[in-house]
């Protein structure tokens, strides 16, 4: 009786700490007991307190919540009972009944229920065996709210380790309580970091493949760095076949990939395989290592089996390795290995050695910047016919020298800047055509290119320019070639701003920029080394002209933003030699951004006029697109615009609208799509369009989505030519790969 009245009188009073006895308060902060309640019964017999009505107690980083808890002092044990709340770090745990040892931290709760992730974790009973871990019986996994879900993964035991993942034996996956798959046992993640677990598979049924289930996986965190995924597919009719995916990053020393695969086919006896992988590295003493290998057993090999068709055949496959190593300021040294196959050419090209020697660049007098390279490339080539025997193997050993020479700008005072650079290289090397030596090769190359520039007042540049190409081959086998050319060109920038005040705008600014340029090219005299320019007699001489046109508006909002209209073109050319006046070429891209108004509008437009025929040149083509979306019963959020961002699919109606029309020469097409979003429901139309030029109908697809709250079904119809095709699923949303659709029933359903 004195332990109620005493109860009573504390009712309205914080509780304090309890202190474990023979301890000192400022020794023993990590073992306070706190606790608390709307009543508060002290049984100073037996050292225990009663907490009734809004109960707690709080131990280091765990706190209980209770209608009532009983707490024994002497023990470090409590009760909680009622409506229940566990509370420990990130782990919150609802219940009906626990009893937790304070001193052990342990403890078992029935009727338990917890969030995990996206989804919700529920038992009849579990076990806190120690911090972030419990073990549970006859517990289930849900990303459905509802008390009763609409589907769950069952256990009859499992073991939860928070924030990383949950082992269930065994397991049987229930729609409406109703068994549909089982297992021995499963892993499912749970952690919002990367974990390793069993990963959610494929099962149906295809023509090609039989019975199937696919991506049968499991995921392995190796470590921070790095991760794997271990794939087996079982196919009725195919076989089975392992897979195998890593990755590794470990910035900046290395990075890369794997892939691979392999099945001996049950129905064709065939030994199939497949690996691409891709690595690069950086070595001790500055070496740094890129490695890529593409390979497969034949051309129609595809690792992931299509249900109904094989969707791409491979071309080719390569394998290529690259080695560089730094030699500090002098350079540094590449040596590269490639092989490639061309399977419908019957063609393979080897690479071994190719090795390239750069120099860096070197600082000569008169600021000029010396870069030498060298390199050396030995390649095989064989070509076969259709039955995969050799027809002829071109085998060629090269070796090329080259530098370039760079100079600074020189101011030149009132003639302008001068800048001037020059390119050489010598190849030499010997072909053997079926290990017969062939010829040899070497041929000298020179480039030279001389350009001033100035910039007058008024906002006007000039540029000229002199380039200079020759080769010679020294063998003998082909003529010396030198070229020479001249360009002369002037631009100027015009700007003007008009007061457009329309559409929420403060202003348009117009750049025009004019630029009339001239070019010459001359006959050339042969010459055993260098040619001579007949600097009379002209090659190629042309005039150009172009006008550039932007147009650039800012907003009138209080933080004024600028965005581009458009811009315009127009360029035509005259023909010294044949005096003759070159197409009239005309340019513009043009678009209203979605956001100023409720739609958002583009135009690309390319033509030419030809002055000879007086009619359009063939290349013209003519791009429009028009976007519209509109949010039923929402009001606007700023002046011009809607935010549809903020749709709700759940209440809110919006439709969305994409027409494109591309109109060529020989093509007049329009597409469109169209987006309807009911509340629970998304209607598309996809890709509908009609060719003016055939007079019909492209191929399209109408699709239909409907929300079935932790669930959503999709309905595809898609016509193809004079084909019609369809296909149906039903999925998980928040596990997108579980899923029950036409290809788990295609046995019983028509194509």
């Amino acid at each position: 009786m004195l332990a109620l009245i005493v109860g009573l009188l504390l009712a309205q009073v914080p509780a304090g700490p309890v202190w474990p006895a023979g301890a000192e308060p400022d020794s023993a902060v990590s073992d306070t007991v706190f606790y608390g309640g709307r009543l508060v019964c002290f049984l100073a017999r037996t050292d225990e307190v009663v907490l009734l009505d809004s109960a707690w107690v709080r131990h280091g980083t765990m706190t209980v919540y209770g209608d009532s808890i009983h707490y024994d002092i002497k023990e470090q044990r409590l009760t909680a009972t009622g409506d229940v709340l566990f509370v420990s770090d990130d782990l919150n745990v609802n219940g009906t009944l626990l009893r937790y040892d304070l001193d052990e931290r342990k403890g078992m709760m029935r009727t338990a229920r917890t969030e995990i992730e996206s989804g919700f974790f529920q038992a009849d009973e579990i076990w806190l065996v120690e911090e972030n871990v419990i073990n549970a019986r006859r517990s289930l996994y849900t990303t459905c709210e509802k008390d009763h879900p609409h589907y769950a993964f069952h256990g009859r035991r499992a073991k939860l380790f928070m924030d990383d993942i949950v082992v269930v034996e065994p397991v049987v996956f229930r729609i409406f309580n109703i068994p549909v798959l089982a297992a021995p046992f499963w892993l499912v993640p749970v952690a919002t970091r990367r974990t390793s677990g069993l990963v959610p598979f494929k099962f149906g049924q295809a023509a090609g493949l039989g019975w199937y289930a696919r991506d049968l996986a499991y995921y392995w965190v190796i470590n921070d760095y790095a991760d794997a995924t271990f794939y087996c597919d079982v196919m009725t009719k195919k076989g089975i076949q392992p897979r195998f995916q890593g990755i590794y990053i470990v910035n900046p020393y290395a990075r890369g990939n794997v892939n691979a695969s392999y099945i001996n086919e049950w129905d064709t006896r065939t030994t199939r395989y497949g690996v691409n992988a891709r690595h690069s590295s950086r070595f001790f003493l500055d070496t740094d290592l890129s490695a890529a290998v593409d390979v497969i057993s034949d051309a129609r090999y595809v690792p992931e089996y299509g249900e109904e068709r094989i969707d791409r055949l491979k071309q080719e496959t390569y394998t290529w390795a690259e080695l560089t190593r730094r030699i500090g300021r002098a350079g540094r040294v590449t040596a590269t290995a490639e092989r490639r196959d061309l399977f419908l050419s019957h063609y393979r090209s080897t690479t071994l050695p190719g090795v390239a020697v750069s120099f860096g660049t070197r600082r000569l007098p008169l600021g000029l910047d010396l870069s030498p390279r060298l390199r050396f490339d030995r390649r095989l080539q064989q070509f076969a016919d259709s039955t995969g025997a050799d027809t002829a193997r071109l085998e060629t050993a090269s070796g090329r020298a080259g530098a370039g020479l760079g100079t600074p700008d020189y101011e030149l005072g009132p003639a302008g800047r001068l800048r001037a650079g020059w390119n050489t290289s010598l190849d030499a090397g010997r072909d053997w055509r079926n290990r017969v030596p062939d010829r040899d090769v070497r041929r000298l190359t020179n480039a030279l290119d001389l350009s001033l520039t100035q910039s007058l007042p008024g906002g006007i540049n000039t540029r000229q320019s002199v380039t200079a190409d020759q080769r010679n081959d020294l063998t003998g086998g082909e003529p010396p070639e030198t070229r020479y050319r001249g360009d002369l060109s002037a631009d100027l920038t015009l700007y003007r701003i008009f007061p457009l005040t329309a559409l929420g705008l403060d202003g348009m600014l117009h750049t025009v920029r004019p630029r009339l340029g001239v070019g010459y090219e001359p006959e050339v005299t042969a010459r055993e080394y260098v040619g001579t320019p007949r600097l009379g007699e002209p090659r190629s001489a042309r005039l150009s002209l172009f006008v550039d046109n932007g147009f650039q508006a800012r907003t009138a909002d209080s933080v004024p933003l600028k965005f581009d209209l458009g811009n315009a073109g127009l360029g035509t050319g005259y023909d010294l030699i044949e005096r003759r006046l070159e197409p009239l070429r005309a340019s513009l891209r043009t678009g209203v951004p979605h956001g100023r108004l409720p739609f958002s509008l583009g135009l690309d437009a390319t033509a030419g006029f030809d002055f000879d025929s007086l009619d359009l040149s063939r290349d013209y083509r003519l791009t429009t697109s028009f976007g519209w979306e509109y949010l039923f019963g929402r009001r606007p959020l700023r002046v011009h615009w809607v935010d549809t961002t903020r749709h709700d699919p759940q209440r809110d109606w919006r439709v969305r609208l994409n027409l494109n029309h591309i109109l060529l020469r020989d093509n007049n097409m329009l597409t469109g799509a169209l987006s309807l979003y009911v509340p629970g429901w998304r209607f598309d139309l996809n890709s509908l369009g009609y060719n003016f030029t055939r007079g019909e109908l492209t191929d399209y697809s109408v699709t239909v989505w409907k929300d079935l709250h932790c669930w959503e079904a999709l309905v595809n119809i898609e016509r193809l030519g004079s084909q019609w095709k369809y296909d149906f699923e039903f999925r998980i949303r928040q596990l997108q790969d579980i899923k029950v659709g036409k290809s788990t029933f295609r046995s019983f359903l028509p194509e």
